[in-house]
């Protein structure tokens, strides 16, 4: 029997009922001789390839499962991107921007700043079936948002006599899909052990917000937004249990800006991660743990020893365990999918909203409540379900992790823009390599959404402190203010003589405002004014855009110090020459700006 040949090429049903027939008739012709379809001895023979054909099907399907070109099965593709360490998203909320307004009362020939509403962290807005949340605090006595963007419109109102009213204060905040909900449960002592997990009972979890261990186990109300926000009470979701540090604010030091936080790196030992299950729930992973080593007292072991033991056995590096006898509450958003994309003037009520107003009067504290009123300019966009298969499959393909280090300069650009807004945020940020330095260029905007190379020492300190868990250890950081470049124009136009010269001169201002809008732009851009001309030759009634002059506007009480490379034309009136290119050449630490467009734009027609 040892020496009889089995091929194992057959896989089908088909060859290996073939290979079976073979076999029988080349070593028992003499037992069994009957290959008729309707005889036992085939039935038995055919049950044994098919047999083999299952086996062979699974065996396959087992080693494809492992591939991820061909793997099917979304648990399969899930594994695989555990195991590279991708962190796989869910669902994904819209997100969308609303003017919150309100009417306050004056006070001298201002508006009365005691009756400014703060409407907390997690307000909420509603609108077709769907309900949208505030990131941060709405401040209506701050013209900044938290990270020191300006954002509020003040505006009189007047009676018949134009004499003022009262103010309509208008704060133009980002909301995102979801809404936030709590999560309790009590520990026991089996619910201490490593890498303790938990399941939240929902499928649409978006994001968990915070997470706190309060002593004892008699709650039946929620925590207080101060307790989630508490750093000693606080677990810290991390990306890997190995990491111990989070930026968070640093509430000792002194900001130079209301707007912004000073923030600061604090090593953690409670933390814990977070991961989507193949059902779509999301699982929470806290640490490696700690043992108790209290006992080894009671056998008369000198307390030195006994310490030195439990620093030996208890090591945090990928956090503590949560303990006994305590309480959980997880704070987290559900919602999101393609069906939160909603267009504009859609977001019209406000919901559940916890809004602190401070005034003298209790019934003018009321009217400004009431007077409350929400709306969104611009659609909600943004919100996505849950990745596919096909979205997965790529997604584990090209993920190739660089462990959060800033190695090239893109690297420290997109680390700078996922830092978190309330520690501040750059309006433009330019990062380049000069004599192996990394420097970066910030630059903000003042209250009046104009460019201000000002930006604050508490902003710049909190990126260079973000950036030091990131850089490369050869690496030297410098961050400096950009350099602004005001400019101004003189535009001469050939016009059509039945058309309004009026009305031309203005679309003709409105359209070189518009070309020059700072949003538009980056640091480092070249402008090529050719688009300009071609837009404004675009204007009903002109003929021909005779001439553009364009001017250095430099110092005095407008404009900025600084000075553009390009060579002037005349250097008295600072004519910038656009030499034969016919374009403004930008440089990587500077941001051209029409500081005052109803002055600094000439049209003039022939």
């Amino acid at each position: 029997m040892a020496n009889q040949g089995i091929s194992y090429n057959a896989r089908n049903f088909a060859d290996v009922r073939s290979e079976l027939i073979n076999f029988v008739k080349q070593y028992y012709p003499d037992i069994f001789g009957d290959f008729n379809d309707a005889s036992v001895g085939m039935m038995l023979l055919e049950l044994n390839a098919a047999v083999g054909d299952m086996l062979s099907f699974h065996t396959d399907r087992m080693f494809q499962e492992t591939q991820i070109d061909f793997a099917q099965e979304r648990s399969s593709i899930l594994s695989m991107a555990r195991t590279y360490g991708l962190k796989v998203p869910g669902k994904r909320p819209s997100a969308c921007i609303v003017d919150f307004s309100c009417v306050v009362p004056t006070l001298g020939d201002s508006f009365d700043i005691s009756y400014a509403p703060l409407m907390r962290q997690g307000s909420q807005v509603t609108g077709a079936g769907k309900v949208f949340e505030t990131t941060q605090d709405v401040d209506f006595s701050s013209p900044f948002t938290t990270g020191g963007v300006p954002n509020r419109l003040v505006v009189p109102n007047l009676d018949n006599n134009g004499n003022i009213l009262s103010y309509k204060l208008t704060k133009r905040e980002m909301v995102i899909n979801g809404i936030t909900k709590y999560y309790k449960r009590v520990l026991n002592t089996s619910d201490v052990r490593p890498f303790f997990e938990i399941v939240l009972p929902e499928q649409d979890v978006l994001s968990v917000s915070s997470v706190i261990m309060l002593d004892g186990t008699d709650y039946n109300g929620i925590p207080t937004l101060n307790q989630f926000l508490n750093e000693d009470l606080r677990w810290y979701e991390m990306d890997a249990l190995a990491d111990d540090t989070v930026f968070i604010p640093n509430n000792s030091a002194i900001s130079d800006n209301a707007g912004v936080k000073p923030g600061k790196y604090k090593r953690v030992v409670q933390k814990f991660i977070t991961e989507y299950t193949n059902n779509g729930f999301i699982k929470l992973i806290f640490g490696g743990g700690t043992q108790d080593i209290s006992s080894l007292s009671e056998f008369g072991v000198d307390p030195t020893l006994v310490s030195k033991i439990g620093d030996f056995i208890n090591n945090s590096s990928l956090g503590v365990t949560p303990t006994a006898n305590r309480t959980m509450f997880v704070k987290y958003r559900t919602g999101g999918g393609s069906a939160t994309n909603l267009g504009p003037n859609v977001l019209t009520q406000l919901g559940i909203s916890d809004i602190i107003i401070n005034g003298l009067s209790p019934a003018m504290n009321t009217s400004v409540r009431n007077s409350i009123r929400v709306n969104n300019p611009i659609p909600a966009l943004g919100g996505k379900d849950e990745p596919s298969v096909e979205e997965l499959r790529n997604l584990v393909r090209y993920n190739f992790s660089s462990q959060n280090r800033a190695v090239t300069i893109s690297d420290y650009q997109t680390r700078i823009a996922l830092m978190s807004g309330e520690f501040g945020t750059p309006f433009r940020c330019s990062v380049f390599e000069e004599q192996n330095k990394i420097k970066i260029y910030t630059v903000g905007l003042d209250s009046n959404g104009k460019l201000s190379n000002q930006s604050t020492t508490t902003l710049q300190n909190n990126i260079a402190t973000y950036l030091s868990d990131y850089r490369m250890i050869n690496d030297y950081i410098e961050i400096s203010n950009a350099k602004i470049i005001n400019i101004a124009f003189e535009i001469d136009l050939a016009i059509e003589k039945q058309y309004p010269q009026a009305q031309i001169v203005t679309e003709a201002i409105n359209k070189t405002k518009s070309y020059f809008e700072i949003s538009k732009w980056n640091m480092g851009d070249d402008i090529y004014l050719g688009q300009l001309v071609e837009t404004i030759n675009n204007i009903a009634g002109v003929l021909n855009v005779i001439d553009v002059r364009v001017y250095n506007k430099v110092g005095g009480a407008y404009y900025s110090p600084n000075e553009i490379s390009q060579p002037y034309f005349d250097t008295e009136s600072k004519q910038i020459d656009l030499l034969s290119d016919y374009k403004l050449f930008g440089e990587p630490n500077a941001m051209f700006e029409i500081k005052r467009p109803d002055f600094d734009i000439m049209v003039r027609v022939k």
